[in-house]
């Protein structure tokens, strides 16, 4: 389990590594991408998405957390209740 999970972080890092080396040279308009870049630039976008992913449903989590909580206090000040402190 540990191994596979290192053999992720690696290549998350070498993705990330080609990633940045790929985006830190300028390059001509007609200039095509060679294999190599181009299996480097599908690896960062799955990364990429991988990562963003979890932070999406987070974000979205939260902001349904918000909700039911604005939802709460607006029951509770119907009601004639105090606000709960914060």
């Amino acid at each position: 389990m540990k191994n596979r999970n290192f053999l992720k972080a690696a290549a998350c890092g070498l993705a990330l590594f080609g990633l940045l080396a790929g985006c830190s040279e300028e390059k001509k308009e007609g200039e095509k991408k060679g294999v190599v870049e181009q299996a480097s630039d599908k690896v960062a976008h799955k990364v990429v998405e991988q990562i963003q992913q979890p932070l999406n449903k987070a974000h979205d989590s939260q902001a349904l957390q918000n909700v039911q909580n604005q939802k709460m206090q607006d029951m509770v000040e119907q009601s004639g209740g105090e606000k709960p402190k914060e």
